[in-house]
């Protein structure tokens, strides 16, 4: 996608930490904050009057951001409130052409054209070095992964290492190369440094300065170079070109693709963090948000976790019912409790209610919000909708009347991020990127007198207690907070979660324990019990943040969504996985359940809404480390494919024998198998001494025969 909005020449682009900020500064004296789904802005642009922005960092807990400008200042923002005028760091005598983060968060570094590059304390904003050396303009300079040493790359033709904090130069050597040096970056294992010289990517250890490899990469300069997170990748900027090249290596040859769509010369390329997208700024006012499969729209593919040697019993389930209509992403879903009504809000600003049964909208689109909709929700009684939106306010709608009700309720100074009713539906609560939650009396749709309740950073999820005592929000920081809802007083401190950003939270129905979901490492659920603040289990499965988790109404399973395209079902009480289900491209960014717990809805980024039926048979078969059968467990069908994890063909089912895909564990199976003479079907029995048949196989599918794990099918019993 293409983010606009900028007047003038975008010099600088940079990713948050968890891949979904993008940060930009441009030379019409800009920088602004873009929310990485839907490519709009999510606050309004901050200026600090120093002329152009060369450059722009963003702290690795998103928590600042710090922009290098022409009038050579630092300015610092806080994300938390922007409202606040930036901080200001003076020292250098020319314009600050670039400035950055170190990778622990504790030291900014900047770099000018007045030859020098300034070391500064993160938290204090104290200067703690000037570092000389350069005889020429600073125009890039690079942490090492452990952030203890420098590299800065001149004007003079050198890349030269200095220690932190002292300033001190690592080595005595300087690396004099036969240009300017534009661009330099460490790779994440630290044991190179790539650099934009001239027309060339250049390779060279950090301790020796020896050159190991180099690449062409046109008649123009390179002027920005960045590596792939898992170092198989390098992306660079030259003239109006963005070029994807393999690392170069003695044992494989270089290849690369080149991007196109920029008008303009392209000043600075980076990858996000996760390593899926590229990010582009260039002299055209424009970003560009590239996939890195070089360019191509990419499936995110679900994974299979296996414990010890039996497969977790977690089902693929494509058995879905799709709601479209939105044409924009679908960033929440709710659903009445008599199960009659869905209602979602988009990424389109508009609020949009289904029939459950028939997927057919009920109602013309609910518009009024000037923004994007982050969240709606249903009152109990069925008779209300409230939505919360980037337009930082709360909107009520009468569900049978298909208006809106009153005014918008303005209060917030931020994004409102979520929404949830009471269960009297009396009051109902909101959560802001402003780190308060408010409460709002519905009848007069008036703030109340309790709260606002304030948390440690950007409230993203906000949920109340079964019996309407408490209320609940997560914020960015990875705190959840709990409050009496009759009082606003804190029932205790914040429970630290554990995961980096608390995305999502919900209440089992007896109010005993509360389920987190966000960004972690590995693990992107958990699971507590509220009064003892004890970690009942983590659920580990998907590959990446899980943006909603809520309880069934019975309290036996729970639903998660995740930015891995999938939903999964856990159960409650074990935390066991139950299912998965895989049909959406793109990030599910809302779940629900059905009254009765049969179905469950999900919203996703792919601008759709789907309605799963769990009473459906699913396959089920438990299988050791390495079996076929776990490789099709773990696949998706598309168009008729079964897709492994990387979105390769496996197999091509008939749309009549879909069905049989999800019939009981204890059907009849065959085994599809192919050798030298072809493919073979292997009559239902014992595996061992069966005659097998041939099987036609469209020309299409031979490459399947290359594929190393796939020496056999497992399928239920077709019937012939």
């Amino acid at each position: 996608m293409t983010l606009t909005g900028h007047e003038g020449a975008v010099n600088s682009v940079v990713y948050s930490s968890d891949s979904r900020l993008i940060v930009s500064g441009s030379a019409d004296g800009t920088v602004r904050i873009w929310d990485m789904r839907t490519g709009e802005e999510m606050m309004t642009p901050l200026r600090s009057g120093d002329g152009a922005v060369r450059s722009v960092t963003i702290a690795p807990d998103s928590d600042s951001v710090v922009s290098g400008t022409e009038g050579g200042v630092l300015c610092i923002w806080s994300l938390g409130n922007v409202h606040n005028a930036a901080r200001r760091l003076s020292g250098h005598s020319g314009a600050v052409s670039t400035v950055l983060y170190s990778p622990n968060g504790s030291y900014i570094a900047s770099g000018s054209l007045d030859n020098t590059v300034r070391l500064w304390a993160a938290e204090t904003y104290q200067n703690l070095v000037v570092i000389r050396g350069h005889t020429d303009k600073i125009h890039s300079i690079a942490f090492s992964p452990d952030s203890l040493a420098l590299a800065t790359g001149s004007e003079d033709h050198t890349i030269q290492l200095w220690n932190v904090p002292t300033g001190k130069p690592n080595y005595k050597s300087l690396y004099h190369h036969e240009n300017p040096i534009y661009s330099l970056s460490f790779l994440p294992d630290g044991r190179n440094i790539v650099a934009g010289s001239g027309d060339d990517i250049i390779l060279c250890k950090p301790r020796t300065g020896r050159k190991t490899a180099s690449v062409y990469s046109g008649s123009n300069p390179v002027t920005s170079v960045n590596s792939s997170p898992d170092r198989l990748w390098l992306v660079s900027s030259y003239g109006k070109s963005v070029r994807l090249s393999t690392v170069p290596s003695f044992l494989v040859k270089t290849s690369s693709v080149v991007l196109e769509g920029h008008t303009k010369t392209v000043r600075t390329v980076t990858f996000s963090h996760t390593g899926l997208y590229i990010a582009s700024a260039s002299d055209d006012h424009t970003i560009r948000i590239w996939n890195s499969s070089g360019g191509m729209e990419v499936q995110p593919t679900a994974t299979h976790k296996v414990m010890g040697n039996e497969a977790v019993s977690s089902l693929i389930m494509s058995d879905s019912r799709t709601l479209k209509g939105h044409t924009d992403g679908v960033n929440s879903v709710a659903v009445s409790t008599d199960g009659a009504v869905i209602v979602s809000g988009g990424n389109d600003h508009s609020v949009r209610v289904w029939d459950a049964q028939t997927g057919a909208e009920m109602l013309s689109l609910l518009l009024g919000h000037t923004h994007v909709v982050q969240s709606a929700a249903i009152s109990s009684d069925g008779r209300l909708v409230a939505s919360g939106s980037s337009d930082r306010t709360v909107r009520l709608w009468d569900l049978q009347a298909g208006k809106a009700i009153g005014v918008p309720m303005q209060g917030h100074s931020g994004v409102v991020i979520a929404v949830v009713f009471s269960p009297d539906a009396r009051w109902l609560a909101s959560g802001s990127m402003d780190k308060t939650v408010r409460i709002w009396d519905v009848a007069t749709q008036r703030l109340s007198v309790i709260g606002p309740l304030s948390c440690q950073y950007i409230v993203m999820t906000v949920a109340v207690s079964p019996d309407g005592r408490f209320v609940a929000a997560g914020d960015y920081s990875g705190h959840v907070s709990i409050w009496q809802s009759d009082t606003g007083q804190p029932v205790r401190d914040p429970l630290q979660t554990n995961l980096n950003q608390v995305w999502s939270i919900g209440f089992s129905p007896d109010g005993a324990r509360i389920v987190a979901g966000g960004m972690h490492k590995t693990e992107h659920v958990r699971v507590w019990i509220i009064n003892m603040r004890e970690l009942v289990f983590s659920l580990a499965g998907h590959s990446d943040t899980v943006y909603s988790c809520t309880y069934s109404p019975d309290g036996r399973n729970i639903a998660t969504g995740s930015a891995d395209s999938t939903v999964r079902l856990w159960d409650a009480v074990t935390g066991a996985p139950i299912a998965l289900l895989g049909g959406h491209i793109n990030n599910v960014q809302s779940v629900a359940f059905t009254p009765g717990s049969h179905s469950v809805v999900s919203g996703s980024n792919d601008h759709t809404i789907r309605v799963w039926n769990r009473t459906r048979p699913t396959i089920a078969c438990p299988a050791s480390d390495g079996d076929v059968v776990t490789s099709l467990q773990a696949t998706i069908l598309d168009n008729g494919w079964l897709q492994g994890p990387s979105n390769e063909l496996l197999l091509w089912v008939p749309t009549d024998y879909h069905r049989y895909l999800h019939a009981p564990a204890n059907s009849p199976r065959v085994v599809v198998s192919f050798d030298k003479r072809g493919w073979h079907r292997v009559s239902p029995g014992p595996l061992v001494g069966l005659r097998t048949h041939p099987i036609l196989v469209p020309t299409s599918c031979s490459h399947l025969r290359s594929v190393p794990h796939l020496s056999r099918i497992y399928i239920p019993s077709l019937p012939v």
